[in-house]
């Protein structure tokens, strides 16, 4: 990877991630949080908060740190999705990416995320994951049933929640540059171990 941009192959793959509504604020977020891991088949399965998700780039390149993590047996948490949002929220303390990344009470926005299998092989001979979409759609639409949430009709984005959510240092008069909000959060991954 040159530059830190992801593979092109990657870029060109969309992230397998839902926007999820709530009719209603979140007033417990720990019951929300049960009723998705109750639910979900495994732990490749997670909820970000809504302002977490900045972008398509943010969420491969931080699955790909998580993927060279689990390889490397590296990860500091013990399961792929609380590793998954230790590293967007760009800290290596988990407490602080469950409040920086995860569900909070007063979130009416979530982003319901699954984690493809990790690339095998070495670098130069890596095989990429097959997303078979309509299944990992079926599950995804099963799950935002559970949780009573409809899909939000975009892609992640960022915004100024996710500046302030994410605590992400942008540029001064960069707050309402998208590519400024990405680059800085693509710059929180790749730094979470060192903050």
């Amino acid at each position: 990877m040159r530059g830190g941009q992801l593979p092109l192959v990657m870029s060109r793959i969309p992230y397998p991630c839902w926007g999820l509504k709530f009719d209603e604020k979140i007033s417990d977020s720990n019951v929300l949080i049960s009723a998705m891991n109750d639910s979900r088949k495994d732990d490749s399965w997670l909820l970000l908060g809504g302002p977490a998700a900045v972008s398509e780039r943010q969420l491969w390149t931080a699955w790909l740190g998580l993927s060279a993590r689990h390889a490397n047996d590296t990860m500091r948490a013990n399961s792929v999705d609380v590793e998954f949002i230790r590293l967007i929220a760009g800290t290596h303390q988990i407490r602080i990416g469950f409040e920086r990344a995860g569900i909070q009470n007063g979130d009416d926005t979530a982003w319901l995320v699954h984690l493809p299998e990790f690339p095998t092989g070495k670098i130069q001979d890596v095989t990429w994951p097959s997303l078979e979409r309509h299944e990992l759609d079926l599950e995804a639409n099963r799950l935002m049933t559970v949780l009573g949430a409809d899909l939000l009709p975009h892609l992640p984005m960022p915004s100024e929640n996710s500046i302030e959510r994410l605590e992400l240092e942008i540029e001064s008069g960069g707050s309402g540059d998208f590519n400024a909000i990405e680059r800085s959060a693509l710059a929180h991954i790749t730094l979470a171990d060192f903050s």
